[in-house]
């Protein structure tokens, strides 16, 4: 019988395709139904709209549901809930039932979510048996609304209308798919067939294409989808019944490709393909129309003969057919599913559980399984046997009660969700459906007067539900109380048969249109004479006697009949419904990796302490690298009992140098290496002497540190050679200390404690300034002389018990330990402890100067020189004072000048030439210019004091117009806003504008995501979260665009020559950089912490809800993702771990602290912004929620970075030779190399150096400005060593200095623009330098007045420049001294004036101050008005400059100007003193205003 069956399908394949070939270009018929319709090429494709046969009924007549109807829990509960087991009457068997899902499945899906995702809430009524057992009335269904054409449902002519996600034609898209890439994943590619696991199997879903994977409910958890067989419908593994025909027609395809390979193995594999497919869809076709459609509505209902093609018929699925009419096969479907053994014994079979048959609810989404263990054969063979449920209203348990769902609510009422959808797709109430397929209105009574009879009480209380009016009726409700036992009533019968009339009709691939040339007529009825039947025979071992000739019923004396009719007893019972939260098991991930997140920038601030601390250490070591104690000293010989020892002397991080150590008797001395005492320590009497050492290793590469702590002074910290090198040493320091008794107490420390302890020069010197401070402070009872601004640990109550050695004060004074003076007054002071003085004693002193009357004063400066105590002062004494502080100061006039000068100024004060003494009255005389207002104090050092009007020398410079503004009431605060707004009116507008842009963004973006109309479901999930961080990410992709631009120095440099200057403020670039990156910070950290929260949301959503979220994300086969899928394995999620990472490593690295101590690590992760970008590029690469907006923000301030990149590159100068070089006063480099040719600057420029002989630890490039003016031919910079790499570069130098090897090479970088240069843009410049801060100026002036000298003077604007020089002592900057001398000689008369204000002596009015006052008069009076100090013209003044005293002499001087330009370089505190002053002197409406330009790298 076999043999005789494939015998027949050969004839048949013969028939239809040994006549022809399919040529190549010969159409195919498209997957996705696209261009069936060629004048509606849209029609019946795959995401069409459905199809709307009657008017749309919405509440709102748009797409609201109406509420107001009965619930559909309820409805269930009433009308569709019954016995089962109940055999059908006609016959129709349960392989009818699971081929009405088949059919259902090629032709429509429709129930896809809807986006934004809206859940309606079925009511379950109270007590309900399975949703609601504990009576407690709080349960709901949940409902989601279907997908939509998102341009409907936006008014009444437009109204929601929903979409089907298949095609409308039987195409066989339940085989082959709807899109090519999936047709493409399930073809071999091989003779045309499709590729296959096993034999006779398709592919298990290894790739994970999306096929549907809900978590069975018996198992209530996601299952892996590689399980699952790989088919064309997504859904095909949902229940045995369904997956077996669909490995039929899959095995059907590929018996087709067999048989027409066999007969053409000349074809292509996609010749082969079309055509086995083109036979596949032909078969269904025919089934599907003449024999399944006839089978489901009864014998006398048929589809008319077919006529021909009609274009003008729309094929869609109509919403009354896809959720209502065609709905009506669930009330065939048994509870359960028979197993049939193969033979022709007619034997059925158990379950593997021992139960007669296979229980449907515990099946769902287990298919694979079922069929694996008991093959196709006998699921179908089972099928073909048993008799489905009767054609009636009632439904069995397993689809009314215990259909899938989704894992939050595992259990559905498929009845229930049918007469949602109806609702929700705005299908038309029961009779008005009957009016539009022209049958007439039905009542309560009539609609089934059968049913209403057995059943009178249900249709009351469904009449009840509805208020008694039949026209709200739901249509399924009523479509499905009209079904007897001939199938389903006369409205649903109407509905189906047009459904597939039309479709059939609207066919062009149809296969008895004879127009499209696919089929011969002969052809067409060979295609009609297969049945299903011949399908299932022609695909598995099923024989013929095994089967009834119609598969689709059951008639008396068909082979092997069920052995009872299917019902719930007996069965395997249902798994309950339970209820779930989608973030079981995600807690434990989240808390962790929002610690983890948070700990982010502790870690890297752990990190960065670490490289600081390991940077010191690496500074220690590298500093010894350089020297050794292997080094020729002329004292390094015996000298009886002196021990000796060549050491290295650590004076602080960056500074060592080569010191001899020796002891004699006592008395410890740091010596030179070619001789000269450095430093004495003498041991006394029972002196406790404390040592500390580096704990012993013999592995390291340097000797160990030793500290010696000394009181009231600094510690000497020297590295010795090795530890035996430390072994002698100690026990020299113990010889020394037995023989006056003295305790010594030796410890040993790490090397980073031991060198942080220590108490350098530099430190010490810190120590000491606060106390004067704090002294001053006290005595004037003014906190503002306190430094808030310490750079040591200590409180100001441990100053209070300091103490300070006479050394320490005559430093304080300006004057050597030695001297009478300071022997005397420390004498005077120092009256617990001789050796030293206390804080208190010093505070006390320091009061009776300060409130005595200027007389008494005088009177004990008077007896404080009275060396003799006789009332009189040896007139050589007082010429040796005035000496030590014409030294300290650093004139420049010989001693026998000097001599003379004190002379004349004691002629001058009325004292004979041949007086030896002079008295009080001399002395009074003497003082007598002095006005009586004018303070005298005591001659200390202190930091950060500013003298007020009436106590600075500058009142004797500056006549300063009275303006009663400035002296009637104090500032108010609309005044010093409006000064403010006056002096930084450009660096407020740019901020105002950067400020308001960023609103902008933010709010533009939540105004989108929180108010506007979006197609995603964010709002719902997220709610202002993702308004939030989406406002953030705008605005901070705008932040980080902007920044890059701040940095572009090149082109920056370029624009400081163009108009765009007078209105940026270039100065600011880095200052504005780093407003800009706190505003990132800002919004980074919000954009942070709100994904933080909004993954929490996200991984409380359902996959429906998840599809909706993400649209451009691929989940594979219903994957629920945890929120580690969410953190570790999607790239937005790695790459924001990455950012947040990367952002903390910069933002930390970037911080003052590592900025001084690190800076080579700031400047490395610096270099991360690479990563940033690229990292944020691709953190939006997956469209998660959005598509990407970065790369468009950031497009145009790359180009231009990259540019100004180029042109640095252009400008970097490579080797340059030094050609000069010296070691200044106060550790400043000086250094001349040969400048390039093709290298051109501007006066007030600055360059980036870095030297390749300087180890790459610390060989960054550092900027410095020009000291040369552009006139010269080489390039000259100052350099002041204060870091690693500039001390480094000092030791290359004096080596070379003192061996006569070459000068380390150069590499130079620039020039860079600077406020500086733009001196030239006005009539009028003050330029104010602070200590190294004046090199800028050193190629300033020498610039102007080369300019002004030349025929070229008419070509300069400015005609009046004010040059202030702020120095400690004119002795540490002799070079910029020479300097001033050459400008002063060459300048214009009149062109340059200068001020140079010394700090060292910090109070104007002492006795130093007064008596170098005295002096410096006297000699420019006598000397053509140059000066003593310095032997410039230019003005001193003793004491800081009062910026706003000066500003307001500028502005009377010149009244006529509109704007001078005021340009400052030096310490943060003296360009915010400049700042505050012109400030102050802005708020005069009618005078010049002040614009501040300040050098800032």
């Amino acid at each position: 019988m076999r043999s005789k069956h494939v015998l027949y399908i050969a004839i048949l394949f013969s028939s239809i395709f040994g006549g022809k070939g399919i040529q190549q270009n010969e159409e195919f018929q498209r997957y996705d139904g696209w261009y069936n319709n060629l004048a509606n090429s849209e029609w019946g494709s795959a995401g069409s709209r459905l199809h709307r046969d009657a008017r749309s009924y919405y509440s709102d007549g748009v797409y609201s549901v109406n509420n107001s109807l009965p619930s559909a829990r309820e409805l269930s509960d009433i009308l569709f809930k019954g016995e089962s087991g109940i055999p059908n009457t006609r016959g129709c068997t349960t392989l009818l039932a699971f081929f009405s899902q088949v059919v259902a499945y090629e032709i429509m899906q429709s129930n896809g979510v809807s986006c934004p995702l809206e859940t309606l809430k079925i009511q379950v009524p109270l007590c309900d048996n399975v949703f609601d057992k504990e009576c407690e009335g709080k349960t709901e269904i949940p409902f989601t609304r279907a997908k939509y054409d998102k341009a409907t449902g936006n008014g009444l002519n437009s109204p929601r209308e929903q979409i089907n996600e298949r095609t409308s034609w039987i195409d066989g898209s339940f085989i082959y798919g709807t899109t090519q890439p999936w047709v493409s994943s399930l073809r071999s590619f091989k003779q045309g067939r499709l590729a296959e696991g096993v034999p006779g199997y398709p592919p298990l879903n290894n790739p994970h294409i999306p096929l549907n994977n809900p978590a069975p409910p018996q198992v209530h958890r996601l299952m892996s989808p590689d399980r699952l067989f790989m088919l064309g419908d997504s859904r095909v593994n949902e229940n045995p019944g369904l997956l077996s025909f669909g490995l039929i027609l899959f095995r059907w395809h590929n018996y087709n490709a067999n048989q027409i390979h066999r007969e053409h193995p000349d074809w292509t594999d996609e010749q082969i393909f079309q055509a086995a497919r083109r036979l596949v869809i032909a078969s269904m076709q025919k089934i599907i129309a003449y024999d399944f459609v006839p089978g489901l509505l009864g014998e006398d209902v048929r589809l008319s003969n077919y006529t021909k093609y009609m274009p003008h018929v729309p094929p869609g699925i109509s919403h009354a057919f896809g959720a209502a009419a065609f709905r009506f096969p669930h009330s065939i479907v048994p509870p359960a599913m028979l197993l049939r053994k193969r033979g022709n014994k007619c034997e059925f079979r158990t379950e593997v559980g021992g139960y007669p048959a296979l229980r449907l609810c515990q099946n769902w989404w287990n298919a694979q399984d079922i069929v694996k263990e008991y093959s196709v054969d006998e699921i179908i063979l089972g099928m073909a046997s048993q008799i489905a449920e009767r054609d009636d209203n009632i439904v069995v348990e397993d689809l009314r009660d215990y259909i899938f769902g989704p894992m939050h609510f595992s259990r559905l009422d498929v009845v229930a969700s049918s007469i949602m959808r109806g609702r929700d797709n705005g299908v038309p109430p029961y009779n008005e459906l009957r009016r539009t397929f022209g049958l007439a209105p039905k009542t309560w009574e009539t609609m089934n007067e059968d049913f209403y009879k057995k059943h009178t009480a249900k249709v009351e209380k469904l009449k009840e539900l509805y208020g008694g009016n039949i026209l709200y009726l739901d249509a399924y409700v009523g479509g499905m109380l009209e079904g007897g036992e001939n199938g389903p009533g006369e409205l649903f019968k109407e509905i189906i048969k047009d459904q597939f009339t039309r479709i059939r009709d609207g066919d062009r691939f149809w296969f008895e249109n004879k127009l499209n040339g696919l089929f011969t007529d002969e052809e067409v009825q060979m295609i009609h004479s297969i049945t299903l039947r011949d399908i299932i025979k022609a695909t598995t071992d099923i024989d013929e006697t095994m089967l009834q000739k119609d598969v689709f019923f059951f008639k008396e004396g068909d082979p092997c009949p069920q052995p009872f009719q299917v019902n719930t007893t007996g069965l395997e019972p249902c798994v309950p419904f339970m209820q779930s939260t989608y973030w079981t098991d995600n807690d434990t991930t989240y808390v962790f990796t929002l610690i983890g997140l948070a700990c982010v920038p502790l870690i890297c601030y752990g990190i960065g302490r670490y490289l600081v601390n390991r940077r010191i250490a690496i500074g220690h070591n590298s500093a010894c690298d350089s020297l050794t104690t292997d080094f020729a000293n002329d004292d390094c010989g015996a000298k009886g009992d002196i021990y000796g020892v060549n050491a290295l002397e650590w004076l602080q991080e960056e500074y060592i140098r080569q010191v001899r150590i020796e002891i004699e008797n006592t008395t410890l001395a740091v010596k030179k290496p070619r001789g000269g005492i450095l430093r004495k320590i003498r041991f006394e009497t029972g002196q406790k002497i404390e040592l500390f050492h580096s704990m012993p290793n013999p592995s390291a590469m340097h000797g160990p540190f030793v500290l010696l702590s000394q009181k009231n002074n600094h510690h000497l910290v020297i590295r010795l050679s090795s530890d035996r090198d430390l072994s002698k040493f100690l026990d020299q320091i113990r010889q020394a200390a037995s023989g006056i008794n003295a305790e010594v107490i030796i410890k040993d420390e790490e090397n980073s404690i031991l060198l942080s302890q220590a108490i350098t020069k530099e430190r010490r010197q810190d120590r000491l300034d606060l106390f004067f401070r704090e002294a001053y402070a006290k005595a004037f009872n003014d906190s503002e002389l306190q430094d808030s601004e310490t750079s040591f640990d200590s409180s100001n109550d441990d100053i209070l018990n300091e103490t300070i050695s006479r050394e320490e004060l005559a430093s304080a004074m300006g004057m050597k330990a030695n001297n009478e003076f300071v022997k005397r007054m420390f004498a005077m002071t120092a009256k617990h402890n001789e050796d030293s003085l206390s804080f208190n004693e010093f505070l006390t002193v320091l009061r009776e100067f300060v409130n005595a009357p200027q007389k008494q004063k005088l009177q004990t400066l008077f007896k404080m020189c009275d060396l003799e105590g006789k009332n009189k002062v040896l007139r050589k004494d007082l010429a040796e004072l005035v000496k030590s502080l014409n030294q300290t100061a650093g004139v420049h006039i010989t001693e026998s000048v000097q001599l003379r000068l004190f002379n004349e100024v004691l002629h001058y004060a009325g004292v004979s030439n041949d007086a030896k003494y002079l008295t009080y009255d001399d002395f009074n005389a003497l003082f007598s210019d002095i006005p009586d207002k004018q303070p005298v104090g005591l001659p200390f050092n202190r930091k950060n004091y500013q003298p007020s009007i009436g106590e600075t020398s500058s009142l004797n410079s500056f006549a300063v117009v009275d303006r009663s503004i400035n002296s009637s009431a104090p500032l108010t605060l609309i005044h010093k806003v409006s000064a403010f707004l006056e002096t930084y009116r450009q660096h407020v507008f740019i901020v105002f504008c950067f400020v308001a842009i960023n609103l902008v963004l933010f709010f533009e973006r939540f105004w989108h995501y929180r108010y506007m109309a979006e197609n995603r479901d964010l709002r719902r999930v997220m709610g202002a979260g993702i308004a939030i961080t989406r406002g953030a990410a705008g605005a901070l992709s705008f932040c980080m665009a902007l920044i890059l631009l701040t940095v572009c120095r090149n082109i920056i440099t370029l624009l400081r020559e163009t108009v765009i200057a007078q209105y940026i403020p270039f100065d600011s670039a880095i200052a504005f950089h780093k407003i800009v990156a706190l505003f990132a910070a800002f919004w980074a950290t919000l954009h942070t912490v709100g994904h933080c929260v909004n993954f929490y949301h996200v991984g409380t959503q359902s996959q429906e809800g998840l599809a909706c979220l993400f649209q451009e994300a691929f989940f594979g086969s219903n994957f629920l993702p945890s929120i580690s899928y969410w953190f570790f394995s999607t790239i937005t999620g790695l790459t924001g771990i990455a950012l947040v990472a990367v952002m903390c490593i910069i933002y930390v690295f970037a911080l003052p602290c590592f900025i001084k101590r690190a800076y080579h690590a700031f400047r490395l992760t610096h270099l991360l912004n690479i990563a940033f970008y690229a990292l944020t590029l691709l953190h939006g690469l997956p469209k998660l929620l959005d598509s990407p907006k970065f790369g468009y923000y950031v497009v145009g301030p790359i180009v231009l970075f990259v540019i100004d990149r180029i042109i640095g590159l252009m400008q970097y100068y490579k080797k340059l030779e030094i050609v000069n070089a010296e070691i200044l006063p106060s550790d400043i480099i000086y250094i001349e190399y040969r400048r390039p040719r093709e290298f051109k600057y501007k006066s007030g420029q600055w360059v980036t150096v870095s030297s390749p002989s300087i180890s790459c630890t610390f060989n960054e490039s550092h900027a410095f400005s020009i000291a040369s003016s552009p006139q010269d031919e080489n390039m000259k910079l100052y350099i002041k060593a204060v870091g690693p790499w500039t001390w480094k570069l000092r030791s290359e130098l004096i080596r070379s200095l003192n061996t006569g090897s070459p000068f380390p090479l150069i590499h130079m970088k620039g020039p860079y623009g600077d406020g500086n240069q733009e001196w030239m843009d006005y009539e009028v410049a003050i330029m104010v330098g602070a200590g190294i801060g004046v090199t800028p100026y050193a190629s300033t002036l020498v610039d102007l007045v080369q300019r002004t000298s030349s025929d070229s003077f008419h070509r300069v604007r400015c005609r009046k420049v004010y040059f202030l020089w702020v120095c400690s002592t004119h002795k540490n900057y002799e070079w910029f001294v020479d300097v001033l001398k050459n400008v002063e000689d060459q300048a214009r008369s009149g062109i340059l004036e200068t001020h140079i204000f010394v700090t060292q002596t910090f109070h104007k009015f002492d006795l130093r101050t007064t008596m170098l006052y005295i002096c410096e008069k006297h000699f420019r009076a006598t000397n053509s008005g140059i000066s003593m100090f310095t032997g410039l013209h230019a003005k001193n003044h003793f004491g800081r400059p009062n910026f706003k005293a000066f500003f307001q002499f500028i502005q009377s001087e010149h009244k006529e100007q509109s704007k001078i330009g005021v340009f400052s370089c030096g310490p943060v505190n003296l360009n915010e003193s400049i700042a505050e002053g012109c400030a102050d002197a802005n708020r005069q409406r009618d005078a010049p205003s002040f614009a501040h330009r300040f050098e800032t790298f």
